[in-house]
């Protein structure tokens, strides 16, 4: 409510209001933001109409406008999602506000379905990275998310949003009509009063534009620095965003109050709606349907709906009041209360062919005979024919119908539909024998007697192992008649059918010691004592002293073993294995006796040794006879 002021007080106030407006208009037209580098979130789902798609485009691109962009100003990308996520353009693709425009002009909606927190979750990891252009925290540049969505999200983003702050950015949730007030302010940093923002349509969705240039545009002090205010909130729809009940509502009466004629509101305040002159200062109060808050300088909207509601679908507040809206798909009844289904698709749709109404949305189907591209919108003609259609066989689509065909083999009936095999030997063969039908050919095949030559259609006789034999191993035609043989290392039995494992051994052998037969041939081995040599043929005497003994002296083979002896001056024990010193109980002072016993001794031990020596030839000698013996 305006009072009634003074003239001249009147006039200072208008002359100061004016000098504000002035310099507000400076200000937006040489915005000096700090560096920042800002992602736009952008919600293009099915509920988002193209007309309000390019509306939100608009949004951006007066954002654009209002901001300094460049590689080392502020640097911008673009998230667009819907239930798949696509980047547009990185932080580092664009250093040009013209070119950035254009490639926001450019932006094509997804539809389907809202995914906002995969959305958040892919502008964390792929957009705000050092590949995709953001810079270092050590910049001190801050990150900044603008995510603007007029829906519930369909899947969950309180954990992913609050991993986005925890990593430095800082979000800002734009609300458009059906947006759900829980799911934003999950999203948004704190306060929400400063990050959460709210509009009833897309058509005003551009007032925003003015508060996101004082969130982000900053006024340079006495040291040339700038400082981001931190006066946001949920507007009024678009009703006097500059913070005064339609730009105006100056109560200026403390000139009758001893102010020395000075407005207190004009000298500058800090109130977010409504500035009131009381005597040397002022008081902040806010705008209908808004509440001061406890700081005394910003407001919040007051919510009629929480204080009961009769609205069947949504309740929006309004002032101190509220109006009811219906969810998408329908439309409010006459009493602005309750709401009735609507009829989507005669609402105006991109289908093709047949537009089917489907809960808060519609989806495209195609005529019969058609199927549906992967735009999920337009047509192209199925290559096989529809369902229920009555051919037996193979159908074919033409232009408006079908036609029935048959595999190959059959024939079409009179009928048009059914088939029926087709004998091709009736038709004319080149077998010289037997035609048979085969699927859609035919075979050819001999009669008994006869075999099918190379070329498959002519036939030879059989030879007469063919027709049957009884053969144990191998039939061998002979002439009329066959004979039997048998495989390698079997001979044949007496009935001159069977056959037995042939005796390799007994059909001569060279083994020296033992022939033992092996399947088809034979392996030689020796007597105990001897070893294989290396031709796998001859045997040579085991050394068994080689083998290992425990003689303490001298070990001597012995045929299959061995004896152990002593060194000379020594005896054999009892145990026949260890040696003690030989002693002698003649002494004798001749020299000739002495040197006659020694050599006697020493003739005895060769000529035992000796004969030793031939027992073991002769030995070897009767083994040899024996062995032989057996083989026979």
């Amino acid at each position: 409510m305006l009072h009634h002021l003074h003239p001249g007080s009147l006039l200072r106030t208008q002359v100061a209001l004016l000098s504000s407006i002035r310099a507000s208009t400076a200000s937006r037209s040489n915005c000096r933001n700090r560096p920042i580098d800002l992602v736009f979130i952008i919600d293009s789902s099915r509920s988002v109409r193209p007309a309000e798609f390019e509306k939100a485009k608009e949004f951006l691109q007066d954002m654009v406008d209002s901001l300094e962009i460049g590689s080392d100003a502020t640097r911008v990308g673009l998230v667009n999602y819907a239930s798949t996520v696509q980047i547009e353009f990185l932080l580092k693709t664009y250093s040009a506000k013209s070119a950035l425009r254009q490639a926001l002009a450019r932006v094509e909606p997804l539809a389907s379905g809202t995914m906002t927190g995969m959305a958040i979750k892919t502008a964390m990891e792929k957009a705000f990275t050092a590949e995709a252009g953001a810079r270092t925290s050590s910049m001190n540049i801050a990150k900044v998310a603008i995510i603007v969505t007029d829906g519930r999200p369909q899947d969950k983003v309180e954990d992913v949003a609050a991993a986005a702050r925890a990593s430095g950015i800082e979000i800002y949730a734009v609300g458009v009509d059906r947006a759900d007030m829980t799911s934003l302010r999950l999203m948004a940093s704190h306060p929400h009063d400063d990050h959460v923002f709210y509009v009833e349509t897309y058509g005003v969705i551009e007032k925003l534009t003015s508060k996101f240039r004082e969130t982000l545009c900053g006024k340079d002090d006495d040291n040339g620095s700038a400082e981001i205010p931190v006066n946001g909130g949920i507007d009024d729809y678009g009703k006097g965003l500059d913070g005064r009940q339609d730009g105006y509502g100056i109560n200026n009466e403390n000139d009758e109050k001893g102010n020395n004629g000075l407005d207190a509101c004009a000298q500058g305040h800090n109130c977010q709606h409504i500035c009131v002159n009381n005597g040397n200062s002022y008081n902040c109060k806010c705008r209908l349907g808004y509440v001061l808050n406890p700081d005394k300088k910003t407001c919040s909207l007051s919510d009629a709906c929480t204080q009961g509601h009769d609205c069947q679908h949504i309740c929006v507040s309004n002032g101190d009041s509220y109006t009811c809206k219906c969810r998408v798909g329908y439309v409010l009844n006459a009493d602005e209360k309750t709401c009735s289904r609507s009829d989507l698709c005669t609402l105006g749709h991109d289908c093709q062919h047949i537009c089917v109404n489907s809960d808060d949305s519609y989806i495209c189907k195609c005529r019969v005979g058609y199927v549906l591209n992967a735009d999920q919108k337009t047509c192209s003609r199925s290559p096989t024919c529809p369902q229920g259609h009555d051919c037996q066989h193979i159908c074919i689509n033409t232009d408006d119908s079908y036609i029935c065909k048959c595999h190959l083999g059959y024939v079409l009936n009179a009928d048009g539909k059914t088939c029926s095999r087709s004998d091709p030997c009736a038709h004319g063969h080149d077998c010289q024998h037997i035609c048979e039908n085969n699927e859609d050919t035919y075979i050819c095949k001999c009669r008994l007697g006869y075999v099918l030559n190379a070329d498959q259609k002519t036939c030879s006789r059989s030879p007469t192992c063919a027709q049957g034999h009884d053969c144990q191993h191998i039939c061998v035609t002979s002439g009329d008649s066959y004979l039997c043989k048998c495989r390698e290392g079997y001979v044949l039995n007496a009935d001159l059918k069977t056959c037995s494992r042939s005796d390799a051994c007994a059909q001569g052998h060279d083994c020296q010691h033992i022939c033992v037969s092996s399947d088809n041939s034979y392996i030689c081995r020796c007597r105990e004592g001897y070893v294989l040599n290396v031709d796998q043929k001859t045997c040579s005497r085991l050394d068994t002293c080689d083998q290992g003994h425990d003689c303490q002296h001298i070990c001597v083979k012995n045929r299959d073993s061995y004896l152990c002896k002593c060194h000379e001056g020594y005896v054999l024990n009892t145990d026949q294995k260890t040696c003690s010193q030989e002693l002698r109980s003649e002494i004798t002072q001749d020299a000739c006796m002495c040197e006659a016993q020694i050599v006697f001794q020493k003739k005895v031990l060769l000529t035992i040794q000796e004969l030793s020596r031939k027992l073991d030839e002769l030995s070897d000698k009767v083994n040899l006879i024996e062995g032989r013996q057996q083989q026979y």
